[in-house]
């Protein structure tokens, strides 16, 4: 039961990279009569080193958190628990397909890691669980105010961040700056090093890797210290929706963030939504059972690359998931009709049923690649 009604797309570009390391999932969960939501679920997962962890945790992510008897609590601390435990079960469960995986180019085991920005809507609530530098944004609608407003729901883990800084020092790790960027430090073994990693192998330390939090990234297990110093501990976090001014919610890569900030990406999404509200009644005044939909996630994705193209920069692989929310009750195609026909409505004018809701021609591609991804759950 997620107490409200949605209206999901989502988009990826690889830009202008090599490899498509970016992935994002959306899944709905029926309950067993099937005739509502037990829970719906997205996820941003941006990989570096190989795409091989953002798959990994993709395909495995859900399953390790909803297996978990304290996800299904109505206990919100309980449901924070499931999420983190998945989180842990899921980077642990690398370790035994990391040997599956394409090695370095030195030979070493691969250095794939990938952020993880996923969310559950649930009883009206939207449960977060959060590592890396992906994001999630609310928007929402300010009491007599005409524009959306952003809201950011997770916080970047930045080696430069002082709470990161800390932990990662007291875990026997290192921060070194490269080219301005603040990353943390692998201890390679040297190359030509054979045989297992001990305590008199020679290491050089490679300022390597821009977030501090990850799932995957095995290579920064400090074995002195028995910790990872990029932990795949998440930041979780609830937080109420209320549909009398909760819009929508923005889940994105950095492939956006760095272009786009949070404001203009709501802002783009609240004219998407504006685009097709008047797409629709256009629609629905001529008789049509066609009309043209906006995907505001593939307006952010484009909006980002062409960023990236104007300042002559390589565009990073950007995806985008954009979850429309609306009240339980009617779709929000029904609502629009309804609102269309009272205005329209004379005292003297006989009441009339509205027409049946026009039908989108929305696409439907496998969030893997290049494409985008359209569904409803009213």
């Amino acid at each position: 039961m997620i107490g409200l009604n949605l209206r999901v797309t989502g988009h990826c570009n690889q830009g202008g990279r090599k490899y498509m390391e970016d992935a994002f999932v959306v899944a709905y969960q029926q309950t067993k009569d099937k005739t509502d939501l037990e829970y719906a679920y997205f996820g941003i997962f941006d990989g570096h080193g190989g795409r091989e962890a953002a798959l990994y945790a993709k395909e495995h992510l859900l399953d390790a958190i909803v297996k978990q008897s304290d996800f299904w609590s109505n206990n919100d601390e309980h449901v924070l628990r499931a999420i983190k435990h998945g989180f842990l079960t899921t980077h642990l469960g690398m370790w035994k397909e990391v040997g599956k995986w394409p090695k370095t180019l030195s030979g070493l085991p691969s250095t794939s890691g990938t952020t993880a920005s996923i969310g559950f809507i649930r009883r009206g609530k939207l449960f977060i669980g959060h590592v890396g530098d992906s994001r999630i944004v609310l928007g929402s609608e300010s009491m007599g105010g005409e524009n959306w407003y952003a809201q950011p729901l997770t916080h970047d883990h930045k080696p430069e961040n002082p709470r990161e800084k800390e932990r990662i020092h007291s875990v026997g790790g290192l921060i070194m700056n490269k080219s301005g960027v603040d990353r943390v430090v692998w201890n390679r073994p040297c190359v030509g090093h054979r045989g297992p990693v001990r305590r008199s192998t020679h290491f050089d330390k490679i300022p390597f890797l821009a977030v501090a939090r990850s799932l995957g990234d095995l290579w920064s297990y400090n074995y002195t210290a028995g910790k990872f110093i990029v932990s795949p501990e998440p930041d979780v976090s609830v937080v109420k929706i209320d549909t009398r001014r909760d819009r929508c919610i923005v889940m994105a890569s950095d492939g956006l963030w760095n272009m786009v900030d949070i404001s203009e990406a709501v802002r783009y999404v609240q004219q998407a939504e504006r685009d097709n509200e008047h797409a629709f009644l256009e629609a629905a005044q001529a008789g049509s059972q066609d009309y043209q939909v906006y995907n505001p996630s593939k307006m952010l994705v484009d909006e980002a690359l062409y960023r990236w193209n104007r300042f002559q920069t390589r565009a990073d692989n950007t995806s985008v998931v954009t979850v429309m929310l609306d009240p339980a009750g009617p779709s929000r195609s029904e609502v629009l009709l309804r609102q269309r026909y009272l205005y329209r409505l004379r005292p003297r004018e006989e009441a009339r049923e509205p027409q049946a809701p026009p039908s989108p021609k929305p696409g439907f591609l496998a969030p893997d690649g290049e494409g985008q991804a359209f569904c409803t759950a009213e």
